[in-house]
This record gives C-alpha cells, sequence and structure tokens, in this order.
C-alpha cells in the first residue's frame, strides 16, 4: 500500500459532541497505521471545546495532514460534507461520523474492493454496537411499504447471513467510501435534506450512473449510532423529499433477502413487518432444544438462530422465575425487536419495571399504547394491505401477494 502520498480523504462532519470527536479521532490513529491517508474535520460552527481544542488534537495526531473546516453556521451533514469533498487531495473520499470508533485493518478491506472493482460506486464497513458486539449496519433494505431498515439489524457480527455477498440499493452514510470524482460527478449530497437521506440519494445517483453498492464485512467499525442532537426530528421532510427527487429508484427488497437466506417475511396485526423462521424450522428448533433444555444451550441457539422466537420467551421465562430481571431486560429486548408483538412489549415493560429500568419501562409502555391505538380502528390498515396486495399482484410478486391477502384473510375481509 503507498505510504508517500494521499490516496484517501477521510471526512469528518461535526457539531459540538467533542467527546464523540476526541475519541473518534484517538481510535482513527491507533487503528490506521501509514500517511497514505489525510483527515479532514468539517465544524458546523461547534459552540463546545470543538472550537478550541480540534485542530490542536488533530495536528498532534496526524501533523500535516489534519486539516479542520469551520463555518459560520450550522450547514448539517450534506453542505459540511461536500465541502471536506472540495478540499480533499485524495482520489477517495471516507465520509465518517464523529460517533464511530475504528478497528485493526478496518480501513484496507474497503480500499482494496473499490480498487479491485471499477463496477464499484461506494463501499462501507460492517458497522456494529459497541455494547453488544450486534449488527446495527449491513446494508440498508426497504420494507414492502419501502421504509428503510437495517438488514440484520442486532444479528451476532459472525452469523454468516450478515457475511453473505449481495446487491444493495444503498448503504449508509455514517461510513462510506467512494471515489472522489463519481462523488462530484453525482453531485455530492443534495444539499435540501436535513440531516437525513443525502446518503439514499447518493446511493441512487451512484447506481443510475451503473455503479453497485457494497458492504465490506471483513472492515468493522463500532457506531454508536444518532448521537446528534435533533437526529430525525426532519426524517418526514427528508423523506419526502427523497421521493420527489428519486421516484422509482428503490423498491421492496427486504422479502427477497429473506427468501435466499431461508427466512420469511410476516406482518404483525398493525400491518409491520418482519423476518421470521418457517414453522417447521422453528418448531424443530424448539424440540430439539427443549428436550434436555438447559439455558446455556437455549443461548448458543439463540446466536445460531437470532429470529428463533420460541427461544427468547423460554430464556426470558426462566430468567423471570428466578428473579433475575435486569438480565432478562435484554431478552426481552431481543425478543421485540425480532418478533414485535403486543404481549411482548408488555412483558418487556413488566420486566424492566422489575429491573428498575424505568426508561425502557416506559418505552414499553409508549410503544404498546400506540400499538393499541393502531388496532382500534383497523380500517387505515385493511386500506393499506389492499393496496400493497395489489401492488404485489400486478408487479408479480406472488410471496408478497399472498402474504397481505393472507392478512386481509386473517381479518375476515378476504
Amino acid at each position: 500500500m503507498p505510504d508517500n502520498s494521499i490516496l484517501i480523504s477521510i471526512i469528518i462532519p461535526v457539531w459540538n459532541r467533542w467527546d464523540l470527536t476526541h475519541d473518534c479521532l484517538q481510535s482513527l490513529r491507533a487503528h490506521t497505521p501509514g500517511r497514505y491517508f489525510d483527515v479532514i474535520v468539517a465544524d458546523n460552527h461547534s459552540e463546545d471545546e470543538t472550537a478550541d481544542q480540534l485542530v490542536p488534537l488533530g495536528q498532534s495526531l496526524f501533523g500535516e495532514r489534519f486539516s479542520a473546516l469551520r463555518f459560520d453556521t450550522n450547514t448539517g451533514f450534506g453542505p459540511a460534507c461536500n465541502a471536506g469533498a472540495e478540499a480533499a487531495r485524495g482520489q477517495f473520499l471516507l465520509f465518517l461520523n464523529n460517533d464511530t470508533l475504528l478497528t485493526d485493518n478496518w480501513l484496507p478491506p474497503l480500499l482494496k474492493a473499490m480498487q479491485d472493482d471499477r463496477r464499484l460506486g461506494a463501499v462501507g464497513p460492517l458497522l456494529l454496537y459497541p455494547d453488544t458486539n450486534r449488527v446495527q449496519h449491513c446494508g440498508i433494505c426497504f420494507t414492502p411499504s419501502l421504509r428503510t431498515e437495517h438488514l440484520y439489524a442486532n444479528f451476532p457480527a459472525d452469523h454468516p447471513a450478515v457475511h453473505a455477498t449481495r446487491s444493495l440499493q444503498a448503504i449508509t452514510g455514517a461510513a462510506l467510501m467512494v471515489r472522489r470524482d463519481q462523488f462530484l460527478a453525482c453531485g455530492g449530497f443534495h444539499p435540501g435534506y436535513k440531516n437525513g437521506s443525502e446518503d439514499l440519494e447518493l446511493c441512487c445517483r451512484l447506481r443510475e450512473a451503473g455503479k453497485r453498492l457494497a458492504v465490506i464485512t471483513q472492515s468493522v467499525v463500532y457506531h454508536l449510532e444518532s448521537q446528534t442532537p435533533g437526529r430525525g426530528d426532519d426524517d418526514g421532510d427528508n423523506a419526502a423529499l427523497l421521493n420527489e427527487r428519486c421516484k422509482g429508484c428503490f423498491g421492496p427488497d427486504v422479502h427477497t433477502f429473506a427468501r435466499n437466506d431461508g427466512y420469511q417475511l410476516a406482518l404483525t396485526p398493525w400491518l409491520e413487518s418482519y423476518m421470521s423462521l418457517p414453522r417447521e424450522r422453528e418448531e424443530a428448533i424448539t424440540t430439539a432444544v427443549t428436550h434436555n433444555f438447559s439455558p446455556t444451550a437455549c443461548w448458543d441457539m439463540l446466536q445460531k438462530e437470532p429470529l428463533w422466537h420460541t427461544g427468547y420467551e423460554l430464556l426470558a421465562g426462566l430468567l423471570e422465575e428466578h428473579g433475575q430481571f435486569a438480565e432478562s431486560c435484554g431478552i426481552r429486548l431481543l425478543q421485540t425487536y425480532f418478533h414485535p408483538m403486543l404481549p411482548h412489549y408488555r412483558s418487556l415493560a413488566t420486566t424492566a419495571a422489575k429491573a428498575g429500568n424505568l426508561v425502557l419501562a416506559k418505552q414499553a409502555v409508549d410503544k404498546a399504547e400506540h400499538v393499541s391505538q393502531l388496532l382500534e380502528d383497523p380500517s387505515a390498515l385493511i386500506k393499506k394491505a389492499a393496496g400493497l396486495a395489489n401492488w404485489a399482484r400486478k408487479a408479480g410478486e406472488t410471496d408478497l401477494q399472498q402474504l397481505y391477502e393472507g392478512w386481509l384473510r386473517d381479518l375476515g375481509v378476504l
């Protein structure tokens, strides 16, 4: 790998949260040897210690390969990244959130992938939650209603499905490598978004240019996720703008990923889609584990098969029988994530309250109340399900057509 020229420019947009930026830069220095990269921090007029401490720390860590851009106002994620790209010297740009922590050998696999395959327009690392070592992002997928999700979020990091090679419609901008000339040719991040959906449009433009997107799971980065104050406040406006500018660019694909990896899509009573095991597989695992049950064997099976829904109930129930409510909270939380059902939210609320985790208990109660309100008048849900079933029929998506028609049939509508 070259060590005497700038090949990659790492661009980190920041706004306040000096603690995150400090730790990110220290981690970047510790886990990124060599001199083939430079670091550009784009400061959106931070009002905390960032203003005084950023440059001294950056220069002490990276010397002349560090630079800081400071703006008079908070320009937002997209414009800050664009300014960093304009100032960059590298052939490749690596956009990196400041709420990330790097690991050994995180950067070379990304660079190698881009250099080896000119068809790739952008790549990203496998993002993990630092507290659980579970998946935060290994690609963005789209539900039948075109809601975005992170594929296999909360799966164990070493699960085979996480590391499967697949084509993606979008990857997150939290850690994304792209060729500088390609990024600029696509117009950079569109400035009309407010800290959200810029990365989706960029992925759309790259795919329109005939490029592919990939997550390179040999590269691992820890991501704290959504640490910027106000993150998500403009999701509605961002989604509307994305639909206006990229209409038709994205299509449902989560059911295809599920099918390819041996899973299937299911629906909650309030029409939320989620992956599940085929019934035969669920029953076979349950029979095998309960034949000679032990908590360790149950937990080990949940690592091998995170969508084994019965296992969460078995393990949480056993822990609660022995008064281990704090330990059960984590199991109940995973249960609601992988099998989002109203009784499970209520169980989580009860368990969290007994564990003294009042914040989690309130979140579970709020979710249960929200779901209950949705179910009071199912007319809107019925209309949505009928529309999706009709779309699936016209699109030749037989699996989805049967899924939504089955949901309607269960309500006695069909």
